[in-house]
């Protein structure tokens, strides 16, 4: 498989895309090596550290010269944020969108540094014989919650393996979230989150290897692009994303649809132009956050207020465990424990009230298979609208909706969303099939 450098998508939101300069590696001793911390007779994990793209947005609240500061001072001033435009809706580009910079743009100096990001990967004890029939599945989170939480799924995938062979899976900690928060400057802030689906687009042209299976260091290195008009990427790549990872997938997609083979989103962190966005617009951004505490004396006080948070008190009990493990890390005191995501962080990404709206608009640009998981309550789509676009797809589509479920859907009912995920690859890999 593989992907245009440029191609002829209209309604572009991204910048192309610049491979970091130097060598960004930064110590990882604070990673979790536990090689416990996964258990499972069919995978193996290992983890994996890469950059985000150069050329990133300075947000005005925290400039970069403040990354290494305490978040908690980040300002509460609206005029910082960044309002939605209703001629984003119209195309931007008389051309063609180019999704790398010119290697001009590689020498210029950001004044944000990439961010580092952190992944585990998982390949089975069992390789797949037949790598023509194997997909790899990326799994991405929202905000706050770790990459760990999701390995769940993997587990209950096992069940599957008779039906469709995963050759490999990803997931990724989104900013904000887990390891990445980690191996992050305190005080790292996103402007905006347009370049969180940069840095996807990044890690999937340039860091996921080709070929599945490879021997891979700690610290991934970049592919550069090469003067083809075609480069290659890893094939049968399959998304499986939520939240602030779901609109990240779904803009990656449509500015590059070729590296995909489907997406399934589960209540993308989208909000349609309007009176709905305008509304939420003028909520205090504590509303849209999980809201827990920063700091706990135990383990055992964060799964207690887990239990208790009016956003994560439906959780599995699974979840609540694992995030007990890996989304608190010692307290720099020496005494209990803190969130290894800075609270405040979340809360000033939401001065962007631009990206979710634009996401919205470009719901029926998608052209590869979509699948869709959404609660019976949705962060702000509502259904009968969400139903309405899908409609206007050509591609083969499916909604399944989950009764009782809130936005943290996918936390709340593992089963379920695992079993409608198992069900979607075994018909999109059965279809493949018939065609051989």
């Amino acid at each position: 498989m593989s992907f245009e450098l440029v191609t002829s998508y209209k309604r572009s939101l991204l910048r192309p895309l610049v491979v970091p300069a130097g060598d960004l590696l930064q110590d990882s001793t604070n990673l979790y090596q536990d090689p416990q911390s996964f258990q499972s007779q069919s995978w193996r994990a290992s983890t994996h550290i890469f950059s985000g793209t150069d050329d990133r947005d300075e947000s005005t609240a925290w400039p970069p010269t403040n990354f290494r500061d305490d978040p908690a001072r980040i300002p509460n001033d609206e005029a910082h944020d960044i309002p939605y435009d209703a001629s984003s809706l119209k195309a931007r580009n008389e051309g063609n969108f180019k999704l790398y910079a010119d290697q001009a743009k590689n020498s210029e100096a950001s004044k944000v540094p990439p961010p580092r990001l952190v992944a585990k990967r998982y390949l089975p004890t069992d390789q797949a014989n037949d790598s023509e029939q194997g997909i790899t599945l990326l799994i991405l989170t929202g905000m706050g919650a770790p990459k760990e939480a999701r390995t769940t799924a993997l587990k209950l995938l096992e069940r599957a393996v008779t039906d469709f062979q995963v050759e490999e899976a990803w997931a990724v900690d989104m900013p904000l979230s887990g390891e990445t928060a980690k191996v992050n400057p305190i005080g790292y802030l996103y402007a905006n989150e347009k370049d969180v689906a940069r840095d996807l687009l990044l890690f999937i042209t340039a860091y996921l290897p080709v070929c599945p299976g490879q021997t891979l260091p700690q610290h991934l290195q970049a592919r550069r692009p090469t003067s083809q008009p075609r480069q290659p990427t890893r094939q049968n790549l399959h998304v499986v994303a939520h939240s602030l990872g779901a609109q990240s997938a779904i803009l990656a997609s449509v500015h590059a649809p070729k590296i995909f083979s489907s997406l399934t989103v589960i209540d993308p962190a989208m909000i349609p132009a309007g009176k709905i966005n305008d509304a939420m617009a003028k909520l205090p951004k504590e509303t849209l956050c999980l809201g827990l505490s920063e700091r706990y004396p135990d383990r055992a006080s964060v799964e207690k207020e887990l239990r208790a948070n009016k956003r994560t008190r439906g959780w599995d009990e699974r979840v609540v465990r694992i995030f007990a493990q890996h989304g608190v890390m010692p307290d720099r005191s020496g005494r209990g424990f803190q969130l290894v995501a800075r609270p405040r962080l979340e809360w000033a990404l939401y001065y962007d009230k631009q990206t979710p709206a634009e996401c919205y608009d470009r719901l029926t640009d998608i052209t590869v298979s979509l699948h869709a998981i959404m609660p019976a309550r949705p962060f702000a789509v509502p259904p009968k609208m969400f139903e309405a676009a899908v409609r206007k797809m050509k591609q083969q589509t499916e909604v399944r909706w989950l009764q009782g479920t809130t936005h943290q859907i996918v936390y709340e009912k593992i089963d379920a969303c695992t079993t409608f995920v198992a069900d979607w690859l075994i018909k999109l890999t059965g279809e493949k099939r018939a065609r051989l």
